[in-house]
């Protein structure tokens, strides 16, 4: 099962995709942590191809 949320800033969407995560037993994506990688001082914005090969990491998992 794939669910997409979007919305804008502050709309509720990461409250709504961790409690769909828990009731169906699914992983959880954020949208940051497919623009974003590295962390702290080192995070940096991942290009566009980077982005598309993160979700289609993501994708090959099949959930």
């Amino acid at each position: 099962m794939k669910i997409l949320i979007f919305g804008i800033v502050a709309s509720g969407k990461t409250i709504l995709s961790r409690g769909l995560s828990l009731k169906y037993n699914i992983p959880c994506y954020e949208g940051d942590s497919i623009e974003w990688g590295g962390e702290g001082e080192e995070r940096y914005r991942r290009s566009d191809y980077e982005q598309l090969n993160r979700i289609l990491e993501i994708d090959k998992k099949g959930h």
